[in-house]
């Protein structure tokens, strides 16, 4: 699947495309925080040319992802960091090579104002008259599409060109270039997947020669108050690099994305541009993607976990991200539920609700009934089964091991799809 397949090179996009994307972020800015209603929108579709269509005829169990990405050992406790005046320098150094610059020519959705109102043509505003004429609409608004253009970041996963990105910065995109850290250098991207609840895509460029690619690291050991580094092309400012903090983690932020839970909160600088880039620990690897900003606030960002972008990575590369359904709703486990119902161990989601015709209705899952592990998996929280679920397609078969009136069962069911108006 990781096979290179070394094309000869494009030549380095013009000046002066440089400069008109540095000046449209710089006047109409870019898109951080993702709309999830505009992302609905799709104008392009996945038949599109820049969708890469190699995988689509695999199945899940048709895919070995193991050596799409690198990972160092890893565990929660390390070696400290020594800090001394050079050390985000140099691990500036070591992961800058692994960022890029992403340019898109896309379609977008605009909207003309057809029609003419009396009070353009008048000399005069008439008291009264003029004030019905501002509330009568007759002006049309006229819907139409348009080429726009939009820049973000991206960073390098494999040797072979495969990138990952934000599902917002290629949206829409007809023609995606990729531009390396030298800047010397420009290459074709299509799209291999992209996921819009997790806002995450996976792109793909055929280099001619061995890419510099970016360790993945572990999010779920990262610790409130470590200090991480965010890179990205703030306003087509190639490779700037910010410093901060993990401020917080599991932070749900329904402004951003209702389904998508987990989100790391950094005061690390993430302006319109740097989307799509790494956020980098100091053991020099990737622990998030940059992803948002809050524009009312100051120095309060978001990355998507990099371990909730493993999770879905196969559903990028098949181009599926179809959620399967089993049709339960399930809350975090409180202590006093626990011990009303008997379980005294640790995590787990409460089952309080079941969709009439579901596949968990047929596996027999109950009301207050506590899943403890899936697919062989403890539960440790309940952020946890929400990030799984991310993962799970349509007619994948998943086991559950069920707390149930004091006793444990394993419980197997298969995925649907869950109908329109369900």
């Amino acid at each position: 699947m990781l096979n290179r397949g070394l094309q000869t090179h494009h030549p380095p996009r013009s000046l002066w495309m440089i400069t008109l994307a540095f000046l449209t972020a710089l006047i109409f800015g870019c898109t951080v925080a993702p709309d999830s209603g505009r992302m609905e929108n799709i104008l392009v579709s996945s038949e599109d040319p820049v969708f890469d269509k190699r995988f689509r005829d695999l199945s899940f169990q048709d895919i070995d992802l193991s050596q799409l990405w690198i990972e160092r050992g890893q565990g929660r406790w390390r070696e400290d960091i020594p800090i001394h005046n050079n050390t985000f320098a140099e691990i500036t150094e070591a992961t800058r090579h692994g960022v890029v610059n992403i340019y898109t020519n896309r379609l977008e959705e605009k909207e003309a104002q057809f029609g003419l109102s009396p009070n353009d043509i008048l000399p005069f505003r008439i008291p009264g008259i003029s004030n019905l004429f501002d509330i009568i609409p007759f002006k049309v608004p006229i819907p139409y599409r348009d080429q726009g253009f939009s820049l973000g970041s991206g960073f390098i996963i494999s040797e072979q060109g495969y990138i990952l990105t934000n599902a917002h910065v290629i949206h829409n995109a007809t023609d995606i270039r990729v531009v390396l850290s030298e800047g010397k250098r420009e290459y074709p991207a299509t799209i291999i997947g992209a996921d819009r609840i997790t806002d995450t895509a996976l792109i793909k460029i055929e280099p001619d020669r061995l890419l510099p690619a970016l360790p993945l690291g572990d999010s779920d050991v990262l610790r409130v108050g470590e200090m991480v580094l965010a890179i990205g092309n703030p306003l087509g400012l190639r490779h700037s690099v910010t410093f901060g903090i993990v401020s917080a983690k599991e932070r749900v932020s329904p402004a951003l994305n209702e389904d998508l839970v987990d989100f790391i909160q950094t005061d690390s600088a993430i302006n319109p541009g740097s989307s799509g880039g790494p956020l980098i620990n100091f053991y020099r690897e990737v622990v998030g993607i940059n992803t948002a900003l809050v524009s009312q606030a100051q120095s309060i960002g978001f990355a998507v976990p990099i371990n909730t972008v493993k999770e879905v990575m196969p559903m990028l590369v098949l181009g599926k991200t179809e959620r399967g359904w089993f049709g339960v709703r399930a809350v975090p486990l409180t202590g006093e539920k626990a011990a009303e119902l008997g379980y005294s161990a640790e995590g787990g989601a409460l089952v309080i609700e079941i969709d009439k015709g579901s596949p968990a209705e047929a596996a027999g899952i109950q009301p207050d009934d506590i899943l403890t592990a899936l697919n062989g998996r403890p539960l440790e929280s309940f952020l946890l089964f929400r990030r799984k679920l991310l993962s799970l397609a349509a007619g994948q078969e998943i086991q559950l091991t069920v707390f149930r009136k004091g006793e444990t069962r394993d419980i197997w069911s298969t995925l649907g799809k869950k109908a329109a108006d369900k």
